[in-house]
């Protein structure tokens, strides 16, 4: 048996909406892993401490902000798969895993950023633990999404 025009389109539809999911997931981990691990640390390896820390704190709200936008897109992308597909196991981790991380980085932006610009040098380190915890859950969550979304 063939498929139906209705079928062929919705298994289109299914591939287009995992594809989106996985390019927003796939950027944002190489976003992090890029700036975690190459930029950040060159920075501070190439400039005094407080020249890279005016930088860094430059760069955060905005990574966070794109952050939070493809967690979001990646999440809204499994909401659309689980509307159209059924809600599975997959598709419902992706979806938790991706607003985790979605999440994590808007309380970053919105929530840690504001407490570190006005805490000044002294709360610095508290702060920037709390904020590479939160950097790190969002890796996590970010992998764990990326392995557990399911191909059509």
């Amino acid at each position: 048996m063939g498929r139906t025009p209705l079928g062929a389109g919705m298994a289109l539809l299914d591939a287009l909406l995992a594809l989106a999911a996985d390019a927003a997931l796939g950027a944002w981990l190489g976003a992090m892993a890029f700036f975690s691990f190459v930029a950040a640390p060159r920075v501070f390896g190439a400039l005094a401490e407080a020249d890279a820390g005016r930088v860094v704190n430059r760069i955060f709200p905005r990574y966070y902000e794109v952050g939070v936008g493809l967690g979001a897109a990646a999440a809204l992308a499994g909401v659309a798969r689980a509307a159209t597909a059924g809600v599975d196991g997959p598709v419902l981790a992706l979806v938790a895993l991706s607003a985790l991380a979605a999440g994590t980085a808007a309380y970053a932006r919105w929530g840690l950023v504001p407490r570190m610009e006005d805490a000044g040098e002294d709360a610095f380190q508290r702060y920037h633990r709390r904020s590479v915890l939160l950097n790190g859950v969002a890796m996590v969550a970010v992998a764990g999404a990326l392995v557990a979304s399911p191909l059509p």
